[in-house]
């Protein structure tokens, strides 16, 4: 028996040898791998390799998303009578025809100011006479209503200012609106003041004009912004907006030049501002509505100005 003990006593003796013996060749080894600081590689400072980096996000400048283009989570469907369907389909919001008014209408209240903010939005009409992304918004204690297309498809402006609707008050503008093509708007309110940004901005058609001259027009202004366009990128960039180029230069119909123009300005200080009495109303109070019109919507977010 005291063999025994002896033989087992040994044997972790020399099992705890080999362990420190194991421990210390690790760290011997480790010592003798190991680098100076400058020598890992942690920092790259090669230019061209530099080069190959992926590019930084740019700031979203506040922006919060309202639609996320999967489904309707945020919103819903505006009880309008004998509205039409409303689906979310590859990340657009499709507003289709109803009898009268078909709109959706955002729930979370909690993210909405009242004044001091943007919103923009991107729309475009499939079929219909109407307005196809009418846009309802607080000003401060109350709303109104930003009407794309209306009254037969060309009137855009806000109701109401003055208990006048954006048919009859001095935001009234007169617009085409192409089926199937996309129009952003971006709408800012601030304690005095309404204003209205559009793109693509309206180009009117002077007298004896071309596709020659049109085109040459548009390269000015698109060096005015910075941009150098030989004539055939010019007019390739006004054919992908303005299908019937050839059809509207001679009849002298309003067409579209790339890039964002304010539509409105209007100071409404000292003045009622509020929602055109009626069905429209339940969209307060922020939502989007159509008017026996198929509208689809895209892109949809607000942010806090100072």
């Amino acid at each position: 028996m005291r063999d025994f003990t002896r033989l087992h006593t040994l044997f972790l003796a020399l099992t705890i040898s080999l362990l420190v013996g194991c421990a210390d060749f690790q760290a011997q080894s480790r010592a003798e791998s190991a680098k100076e600081y400058n020598e890992l590689g942690l920092w790259i400072n090669n230019t061209n390799e530099l080069a190959k980096l992926p590019a930084l996000p740019k700031p979203d400048d506040g922006w919060l998303s309202l639609f996320n283009g999967k489904n309707l989570s945020g919103w819903e469907e505006t009880d309008y009578a004998g509205r039409g369907n409303v689906k979310v389909q590859n990340g657009e919001l499709h507003i289709e025809n109803g009898l009268v008014i078909t709109g959706v209408t955002y729930t979370n209240k909690t993210v909405l100011p009242k004044t001091n903010y943007e919103i923009e939005y991107e729309a475009k009409k499939l079929n219909g006479t109407d307005f196809f992304g009418l846009l309802t918004f607080p000003v401060g204690d109350a709303h109104a209503s930003l009407v794309t297309g209306g009254w037969g498809g060309a009137v855009t402006g806000i109701s109401s200012i003055n208990s006048m609707d954006a048919s009859e008050n001095n935001t009234t503008v007169y617009l085409r609106f192409n089926k199937d093509h996309w129009y952003k708007f971006r709408l800012r309110v601030t304690p005095d003041n309404l204003s209205v940004w559009m793109t693509p901005k309206e180009h009117l058609i002077p007298l004896n004009a071309t596709v020659a001259t049109v085109v040459k027009a548009y390269q000015e202004d698109a060096a005015k912004a910075g941009q150098t366009l030989t004539a055939e990128q010019a007019e390739a960039a006004l054919r992908a907006i303005n299908p019937k180029l050839d059809e509207n230069i001679p009849a002298r119909d309003t067409i579209y030049f790339p890039g964002e123009a304010q539509i409105i300005n209007e100071t409404i200080k000292d003045k009622v501002v509020n929602m055109r009495v009626g069905e429209i109303e339940l969209s307060a109070p922020l939502g989007f509505a159509t008017f026996q019109t198929y509208g689809v919507l895209r892109n949809i977010r607000m942010r806090r100005i100072k």
